[in-house]
């Protein structure tokens, strides 16, 4: 599951943002935050996307030409972000494994998320784009 999410994340940034995305090191903090639940068969596997608004400016800008985003519309970006990646995760696992079902949840934003986060997060991938900060995990 993880190899799709990181695939999707991928895919995302290269192919609608068109910007390059390479791996990071460290959190930081001062994040929003949205969880969005990918359900394989009968488990529920919980996915966390954390952006800088820094981040979600850069997003914005690209996809919107906005990039001084109100907290309601960071909330709707957000939201779409997770959409994006988990639902094409969602569609690469399919693909690979058509014996399985998935299904996934609708997004729930989070809001300001501090760092450490409140969430003990199994696995996590850092990235970066335009040397700005999001992080994924479960």
């Amino acid at each position: 599951m993880k190899n799709a999410i990181m695939q999707a994340t991928h895919d995302f940034c290269t192919y609608i943002l068109d910007i390059p995305i390479h791996r990071g090191k460290h959190y930081g903090d001062k994040f929003y935050g949205a969880a969005i639940a990918l359900h394989e068969n009968d488990a529920e596997h919980m996915w966390y996307l954390f952006f800088k608004k820094d981040t979600l400016n850069i997003i914005a800008k690209n996809l919107l030409c906005e990039d001084c985003l109100s907290e309601d519309d960071l909330d709707d970006l957000l939201k779409e972000i997770s959409n994006q990646i988990i639902g094409s995760a969602k569609v690469i696992l399919e693909a690979n494994n058509p014996h399985n079902q998935y299904r996934l949840s609708v997004p729930e934003f989070m809001g300001h998320v501090p760092s450490p986060f409140p969430i003990t997060l199994q696995e996590s991938i850092v990235y970066k784009i335009k040397n700005r900060t999001f992080v994924i995990g479960r």
